[in-house]
């Protein structure tokens, strides 16, 4: 795929989230499209250096923000507090959260009587309580066998 051709799509996605094109956008999409990634602001605003972008850490925290408000990222917490970046927001899943390494793993979703956990866990409190409840964000946190002792 060719550079134009790339910043064409990514001006066409931001155009068709509401957002206007601007060059810390662009890379930080260009970078998160390019596979699915569980990352710190930290982290990515290492890649993106190495990469040569010239991009300070709070313009990065400011457009993360505003990509995770269009939908263009999702956020979760992280084994420690921090926020994790997760860049596929195109297929529903939950995640598992190593609570020894923090690593992130995406788990499918899970049907429960052929419905969606979050769909049906949004059904059965809404019908309880009254609420509106947007999808709701499933993470668990334990242990990787790979970090268990």
């Amino acid at each position: 795929m060719s550079v134009a051709r790339n910043k064409k799509d990514i001006r066409t996605l931001l155009k068709d989230y509401g957002l206007r094109y601007s060059a810390p956008r662009a890379a930080i999409l260009r970078c998160l499209r390019e596979r699915d990634m569980h990352v710190s602001a930290e982290t990515l605003h290492q890649i993106l250096s190495d990469r040569g972008e010239d991009l300070s850490l709070s313009t990065l925290y400011l457009n993360l923000g505003v990509l995770r408000e269009a939908g263009l990222v999702r956020e979760l917490r992280g084994v420690r507090g921090e926020a994790i970046y997760d860049s596929n927001t195109h297929d529903p899943h939950y995640h598992l959260i190593c609570k020894r390494s923090g690593q992130v793993v995406d788990v499918p979703t899970i049907d429960i009587d052929g419905v969606p956990l979050g769909q049906f866990l949004k059904n059965k409190i809404e019908a309880a309580t009254g609420w509106v409840v947007e999808e709701p964000e499933i993470s668990l946190r334990g242990e990787s066998p790979d970090t268990a002792e």
